[in-house]
C-alpha cells in the first residue's frame, strides 16, 4: 500500500498543475483585456474552452489509454497541457485560442485516466480517500492560482503567469515519467472494449455517472450565480466575491473531511445522502434567512462531504478490464452536463428575472444528486468490498 499511496501522490500533483492551468485566465484578465482588448465574452470564452474538448475525447481518451498503455496517454495529456500553456505565454494574441483548446485536450486525456489508475490501485473506503485527495487536488490548483498569478501578471506580464503554467504542467509530465508504476491489477487485466461491457454493467455505469455529473454542476451554478444574488440583496461587489471565495475554499476541507470521514467510520450512503440534504438546507438559507455568512460557509462544509463518494462509484464495481471504457463514458457524461446545466440555470434566471431561479435550479441539481445515487444503490445490489458500503 505504501507504493500505492506513492502512486497518488505523483498523480495529485500532477492534477493540482491542472487546476492551475485552468484557473490562469481569471486572475490575468484585466491584464488580457488592456494588453489585447478582450471583452467579457471573450474571457469567459477562453474560461470555458479549457471543459470544452473534454466532451469529444474522455470516450476516445479512455479507450486510448487501453490501447496505448495508460502512462503513455497520461504523459501525452500532460505533454499538451505543457505545449498549450506555451503557446498562451508566446505573447502572440492569436495563439491563446489554439493554446487553451491544446492544454483542455491534454486535461480531458489527464483528467480520465488519472481517475482511472487510482481505481487501479485501490478498493472499498481506501478507494473513496484517494479519490478525495485527487479530486481535491484541482480546487488547491485554482486557489493556488487566484493566489499567485495574478500577483505575478501585475509584477511581470501575463505571458510570465501562462509561463508559469506550462513550466508546471512540463514538472508534473517528468514527475510522472519518472515515478508513476502501473498497477497490478491492472497490467494483469486485459481491456474491453465499450461494446463488451455486460448489460448489467451499462446500467450501473450509467446511472452511476449521473451523481458526480449533477453535483460538480451543482457547485458550479452555486458559485456562478451566487455573488449576482448577494449583491442585489446589497452586498458590495468585492465582499460578495470574497464571501464565495471562502465558501469555495472551505470545500477543500470538506472533501478531505468526508473521505476520511468513510475511511474511519464507512457508510459513505449516509454520508452522501445527509451532506446533499444539509447542502440543501443550507442553500436554502442563502436564498431565506438572514444569516448569510453563516449559511454559505455551511454550504461549503456541507457540499464537500459526498464528492469523493460519488466521483468513486465506478471503480466500486468495474472490473480493471473495465475501466478504461467506463470511466471514458463516466466523464463523457461529466462533460456534457457541466457544459450544458450551468447555461439552463442562467436561462431560468433570464426567463423569471430573477437570479434566484438560478439557485433553485443548483437545488433540484442537488436533489437529483441524491435521487440517482439512490437509484444506483438500488441496481448495484451484488456484495461490495469489505468496508465499502
Amino acid at each position: 500500500m505504501a507504493l500505492a499511496w506513492r502512486m497518488l501522490a505523483v498523480l495529485s500533483l500532477a492534477r493540482m498543475a491542472m487546476g492551475l492551468q485552468y484557473q490562469s485566465i481569471a486572475p490575468v484578465a484585466p491584464l488580457l483585456s488592456a494588453d489585447l482588448g478582450l471583452d467579457q465574452a471573450a474571457i469567459g470564452w477562453l474560461i470555458g474552452m479549457y471543459l470544452l474538448p473534454g466532451v469529444a475525447l474522455a470516450l476516445p481518451g479512455g479507450l486510448l489509454g487501453a490501447r496505448l498503455g495508460d502512462k503513455r496517454v497520461v504523459l501525452i495529456g500532460l505533454a499538451a497541457m505543457t505545449l498549450g500553456a506555451a503557446l498562451m505565454a508566446s505573447g502572440d494574441a492569436r495563439l491563446l485560442t489554439a493554446g487553451r483548446l491544446i492544454s483542455g485536450v491534454g486535461a480531458a486525456f489527464y483528467n480520465v485516466l488519472a481517475a482511472k489508475m487510482v481505481a487501479d490501485w485501490f478498493s472499498g473506503k481506501e478507494l473513496v480517500l484517494a479519490m478525495s485527495i485527487l479530486i481535491n487536488a484541482w480546487p488547491v490548483g485554482i486557489t493556488l492560482a487566484l493566489l499567485v498569478l495574478g500577483a505575478l501578471g501585475e509584477a511581470s506580464s501575463w505571458q510570465a503567469a501562462f509561463g508559469l503554467t506550462a513550466a508546471l504542467a512540463a514538472c508534473a509530465l517528468l514527475l510522472v515519467a519518472a515515478t508513476y508504476r502501473q498497477a497490478p491489477a491492472a497490467t494483469a487485466a486485459g481491456a474491453v472494449r465499450l461494446r463488451a461491457l455486460g448489460a448489467r454493467t451499462w446500467r450501473l455505469l450509467l446511472v452511476g455517472s449521473l451523481p458526480w455529473m449533477l453535483f460538480n454542476a451543482a457547485f458550479a451554478v452555486s458559485v456562478g450565480f451566487l455573488p449576482t444574488l448577494l449583491v442585489g440583496r446589497g452586498m458590495s461587489v468585492p465582499a460578495a466575491g470574497s464571501l464565495v471565495s471562502l465558501g469555495t475554499f472551505t470545500v477543500i476541507v470538506s472533501v478531505q473531511l468526508g473521505g476520511m470521514i468513510v475511511h474511519r467510520f464507512g457508510n459513505p450512503g449516509l454520508l452522501t445522502v445527509v451532506g446533499n440534504l444539509g447542502w440543501i438546507g443550507a442553500t436554502l438559507g442563502i436564498l431565506y434567512s438572514d444569516q448569510i455568512v453563516l449559511s454559505v460557509l455551511l454550504m461549503g462544509l456541507l457540499s464537500g462531504l459526498p464528492a469523493a463518494v460519488v466521483v468513486s462509484l465506478p471503480g466500486q464495481f468495474l472490473a480493471p478490464s473495465e475501466r478504461n471504457a467506463g470511466m471514458g463514458l463516466f466523464y463523457t457524461i461529466y462533460y456534457i452536463g457541466n457544459a450544458t446545466l450551468p447555461g439552463l440555470a442562467g436561462l431560468a434566471a433570464d426567463t423569471s428575472g430573477d437570479v434566484a431561479a438560478a439557485i433553485w435550479v443548483a437545488v433540484l441539481l442537488i436533489a437529483a444528486t441524491v435521487a440517482t445515487y439512490l437509484w444506483f444503490r438500488l441496481l448495484d445490489r451484488r456484495p461490495r468490498a469489505a468496508g465499502a458500503d
